[in-house]
């Protein structure tokens, strides 16, 4: 990372693999296949979990998303330190000088907790089970977020795919009971810091490799920051005069719970990625999100018409191609990485460092893995993605 950069304190040169290998989970000597099949269940239950108990915060009295957002950060925060720094759970190698975390991570920061603030404010407003539907449009502000910067070029059958998932999201939109418009206006919000985050992620922190837990470490007080700024500006007087404070002390357990779970859900989602792919943290998302839907029928008594399920059943199948689209994109450029050599290695290899790992996030992501290497930083490296705590 240069003057500017992270403080070496390990030899670099270490191969790609060895240094997957050194990041790979490996519980009570459990077969990869379980280990797989009990994080999948654990994440999707966990996440579902946190998006019934975050509405139901939000829903009853505290309705203030950047102190609850704040709160799931600080401890994420202390519990990423506490793995990293005492327990050494997670092996750490970099330390990070003050100069990289302002003008780096800070930023990117910003845009998380943005992302997390109307991610949640929007619970507000819409129903659980029309949120969901509408996180089926992702695709479309990310896909136009990096065309914009740059970092990726449209393909005939990309925007096809994305704009079959607009149709849908148009026709669950169009089907939905109880639409609000400033519900509708706060989730697209979201949806695009969200892709400016991911951006800024592609941009600042290309070519560095953390642990994803370690990434949590150095993100999430920046988030906080961001978080409990606007915290203090816009909701603390109001939270004192209308009894927040003593809410809180009324339902600790509630409070504690959601925290912990957005830590979980982000180790979780770790071992899934590691033990499966990333490529299946995505779809069982989609499925999640599905379920979440159902839930919200079946535990809220939310109503969703015909033409919203038609809608949303639409986006989903687009989703689908649009992955399939993307995977063959990746293992085009990685053939074509491996197989030239001298320029066209190195074109293919910018390449593959424009569009990340799986070309964008998935919806939860957000901590950047990086490799250090001894010498100048490199710009081929690609971003490797986990989930951060919040926006499910």
């Amino acid at each position: 990372m240069g003057a500017a950069g992270m403080a070496r304190v390990k030899e670099g040169g270490h191969a790609s693999a060895a240094a997957a290998d050194a990041h790979h989970f490996r519980l009570f000597g459990a077969s990869k296949l379980v280990i797989a099949i009990v994080a999948s269940l654990a994440w999707m239950t966990v996440s579902s979990g946190l998006i019934l108990l975050n509405k139901d915060l939000l829903s009853h009295g505290f309705h203030y998303p950047m102190a609850l957002s704040g709160l799931g950060m600080a401890f994420s925060g202390t519990a990423s330190y506490l793995c990293c720094r005492v327990f050494n759970v997670v092996e750490t190698k970099k330390t990070m000088t003050t100069q990289f975390y302002v003008s780096k991570i800070l930023p990117v920061g910003l845009f998380m907790a943005l992302t997390l603030h109307f991610g949640n404010l929007v619970y507000l407003y819409l129903t659980v089970a029309f949120i969901q539907m509408l996180k089926a449009f992702t695709p479309i502000i990310t896909m136009c977020s990096l065309f914009v910067a740059r970092l990726e070029t449209p393909t005939r059958p990309l925007v096809l795919s994305v704009s079959f998932i607009a149709l849908g999201t148009a026709l669950a939109s169009a089907g939905e009971v109880n639409l609000s418009a400033v519900g509708v206006l706060i989730m697209f919000l979201s949806e695009l810091f969200e892709s400016v985050r991911l951006v800024m992620t592609q941009l600042l922190l290309t070519g560095l490799k953390f642990h994803p837990i370690e990434g949590l470490m150095y993100l999430a007080p920046a988030c906080t920051f961001w978080l409990f700024l606007g915290s203090m500006v816009l909701e603390f007087r109001t939270m004192a005069a209308e009894g927040a404070f003593g809410l809180m002390a009324e339902r600790p357990g509630k409070f504690m719970l959601a925290a912990a779970m957005g830590f979980m859900v982000n180790s979780l989602a770790y071992i899934v990625i590691q033990s499966a792919s990333s490529l299946t943290l995505k779809v069982l998302g989609t499925v999640k999100n599905a379920l979440v839907v159902v839930l919200g029928i079946a535990l809220l008594g939310e109503r969703v018409t015909l033409l919203q399920g038609m809608g949303y059943g639409l986006s989903v199948a687009a989703f689908f191609v649009y992955q399939q689209i993307k995977m063959r994109q990746l293992a085009a450029e990685s053939a074509g990485k491996h197989s030239g050599s001298g320029l066209g290695a190195n074109i293919a290899a910018n390449s593959s460092a424009r569009l990340g790992s799986n070309g964008d996030l998935p919806r939860y992501q957000a901590v950047p893995t990086v490799e250090a290497r001894a010498g100048p930083p490199s710009r081929a490296g690609s971003i490797p993605t986990t989930p951060v705590n919040g926006r499910n």
